[in-house]
């Protein structure tokens, strides 16, 4: 997956950016927003567990959701339940299909 850089000045996403050519309007610039930092913005909080599952795809890409069902399961083996509750729950957001199915075959015996 390849990833290419966009300035946010681009005339493409400038909103009426046709208009303001043929000198009808001044263009006004889209903006962009920094969602960053752990502070809730525009008074909106990020779900903890939903930033987690980012940061693991961020590692993990497009295989993210088998990296932790592998997880679910070292967690499972260690008897750490709370560990594997957190890793289902993260494979969940990628792949309900694959978490339910990991979440049978990782039920204690």
């Amino acid at each position: 997956m390849s990833v290419r850089f966009a300035s946010a000045n681009n005339p493409a996403r400038r909103l009426g950016w046709r208009a303001a050519g043929r000198g009808l309007v001044a263009p006004a610039l889209a903006r962009a927003a920094n969602d960053n930092g752990d502070t809730a913005v525009g008074g909106v909080r990020f779900d903890p567990l939903l930033t987690e599952a980012l940061k693991h795809f961020a590692v993990h890409g497009l295989a993210a959701a088998e990296a932790a069902v592998d997880l679910a399961a070292e967690a499972g083996a260690r008897d750490d339940a709370d560990a594997r509750d957190h890793w289902l729950a993260v494979t969940r957001m990628f792949d309900r299909r694959l978490a339910a199915r990991a979440e049978r075959s990782l039920e204690p015996a």
